[in-house]
């Protein structure tokens, strides 16, 4: 099927992209509209024809942002969960007609600029606002004694390296699109910027194969390593958004087709969280393509100007909403109602995007201008610095992720292969390693230092494991309460206040564990085991706290 609509559609070379000559504002997650120069009040981007893609770009942002308030009422507020499946599809909806609409405008883009340009747009349209935000938040956060995490090059790289911790804890989104626009500079440097449709056909092909094959804890991650990011369900709205400038020009995107994503996102409902990845993400590409393909919003009226407005401010929205959240969670009376405050938050976080909209829009129009008009030696200079530093962090970020995985599933295999009952407490577990030849050194040192609840939801284990006689060696911690494995985490942390334990000359390497687990798994459970085991298999069981 996939092939045959290939045939389908048009020679590239007729295909006009949905951008006109000049830039404008508006950005999502990572997405940069492009649009010609009006007067009039609908302004640049209905005159370009896409004030339907700007105002569908603001309600996604304010999806995703009443999603968020939904998680952390919850998880901050200890709030009763109000319709939970819709609260947790509304971020999935929302990020898949970014993530189409970004498609859209980069198929376009990709065929008008010359590859260097594109890419310098693409990162300019990204970093600087995200790293403003970024140093605005840790220096509010460090006022206030609070520690905002992700602090490190790798992280702030925003390429695929794997999971890792981020300072906004929206990052996501925008590793798979700095990976997008690397991946298209990479197409277009090789003359293949106008075969994007080709290109489009054998990714979507390539997603439905990883579909059928793959286990759904591989193809549906949100932080993959870049070995796994092009099979990710969350590419295929930018897959299917790249096809839909062709589809359009050649008349077989229609308004219409916004009908057929209503029963989509409605089956999102009812159906695993992978195949509502698949689902949403039709929906999203069938909603962007009759937005684009409509008739288009003027802006005459209030509430279509406060769309647009909206949609100027969508990346900041969505940049600075979680800080937002956390923050806004911190200053409102504990006895106010989750409800209450959401609507707090939501209002909160409206207003800041509304106040750093236009800096964001403003820093994006000088910096390409300076871009356009800078020399070809120099743009390559700069980005041949970026593509360095983007193929180095995901390199390292990848290898660290592939080795921890491999780490990880030898010891589940070890864990497994161990009878059920050996988990129903220390001295049954302790016995079971022992007999089976698999204890750890006694030299090793470590301790389950407690399970504290860190929120209504959630609870933080934290313990430690280190042998002075193997220092290079890293242990995983595995939780069993009730017999059952409730997580299995590698060391986070450094513990240097753990140097009487250590000896003084350890190197800096993590043995500390901070592992989050459902607030109620161990609740029931007066004595839960854990265990830390090595890469070989061996294991040990860590004294436990008095409770």
């Amino acid at each position: 099927m996939l092939a045959r609509l290939a045939r389908m559609l048009p020679k590239p070379a007729r295909t006009a992209p949905l951008v006109a000559a000049h830039p404008s504002s508006g950005a999502g997650p990572g997405i940069a509209l492009e649009a010609g120069r009006v007067h009039g009040p609908a302004g640049s981007r209905a005159a370009a024809g896409l004030a339907n893609i700007q105002i569908l770009r603001g309600l996604a942002a304010a999806t995703v942002l009443v999603h968020h308030a939904a998680v952390y009422a919850q998880i901050l507020r200890g709030a009763d969960p109000l319709f939970p499946t819709f609260a947790a599809m509304l971020g999935l909806w929302g990020v898949a007609v970014f993530f189409a609409i970004s498609g859209t405008l980069m198929a376009g883009l990709v065929v008008r600029d010359r590859p260097l340009l594109f890419l310098a747009h693409r990162i300019s349209r990204i970093f600087p606002t995200y790293l403003a935000v970024v140093a605005l938040f840790a220096a509010l956060f460090a006022a206030l004694g609070l520690s905002l995490g992700g602090l490190t090059p790798l992280s702030l790289s925003l390429a695929p390296a794997g999971p890792r911790s981020y300072p906004l804890n929206v990052e996501w989104t925008l590793v798979f699109e700095t990976s997008f626009y690397v991946g298209l500079f990479l197409l277009a440097s090789a003359g293949l910027a106008r075969r994007i449709v080709p290109v489009a056909v054998l990714w979507l092909a390539l997603l439905a194969a990883a579909f059928l094959l793959l286990p759904a804890a591989s193809r549906d991650l949100v932080l993959p390593p870049a070995y796994m990011l092009p099979v990710a369900a969350a590419c295929l709205p930018f897959a299917g958004g790249l096809l839909l400038p062709r589809l359009i020009a050649s008349g077989r995107m229609t308004p219409a087709a916004g009908w057929l994503a209503l029963p989509l996102f409605a089956a999102c409902l009812i159906v695993e969280r992978d195949g509502a990845r698949w689902l949403g993400g039709i929906a999203a590409v069938l909603l962007v393509g009759a937005a684009a393909s409509g008739r288009q919003a003027r802006g005459e009226g209030a509430v279509t100007r406060a769309a647009l407005s909206l949609g100027d401010a969508s990346y900041v929205l969505y940049l600075v909403h979680v800080p937002v959240l956390v923050l806004t969670a911190r200053a409102v009376p504990a006895h106010w109602s989750g409800l209450a405050y959401g609507v707090i938050a939501v209002v909160v976080a409206l207003g800041l995007a509304a106040l750093l909209g236009p800096v964001d829009v403003a820093l994006y129009r000088a910096l390409r201008r300076r871009i356009d008009a800078a020399a070809p030696v120099t743009l390559k200079r700069w980005l041949a610095a970026y593509l360095l530093t983007f193929a180095a962090c995901a390199a390292w970020g990848s290898g660290e992720t592939a080795r921890n995985d491999w780490h990880e599933r030898r010891a589940r295999a070890a864990l497994a292969a161990l009878p059920a009952e050996t988990w129903a407490g220390a001295e049954a577990a302790t016995a079971a390693i022992e007999g089976r030849g698999l204890a750890l050194s006694p030299s090793m040192r470590g301790a389950l230092e407690g399970i504290e609840p860190a929120s209504p939801v959630e609870s933080v284990v934290s313990g430690y494991a280190f042998d002075p006689a193997r220092p290079k060696q890293t242990y995983l911690l595995a939780v069993y309460c009730s017999g059952r494995l409730i997580g299995l985490d590698r060391p986070r942390r450094t513990r240097k206040d753990l140097a009487a334990v250590t000896g003084p000359g350890r190197p800096g390497r993590r043995i500390g564990f901070l592992m989050q687990i459902p607030a109620a798994a161990c609740a029931a459970d007066p004595a839960p085991v854990a265990v830390a085991i090595d890469t070989e298999g061996r294991m040990a069981v860590l004294a436990a706290p008095k409770r």
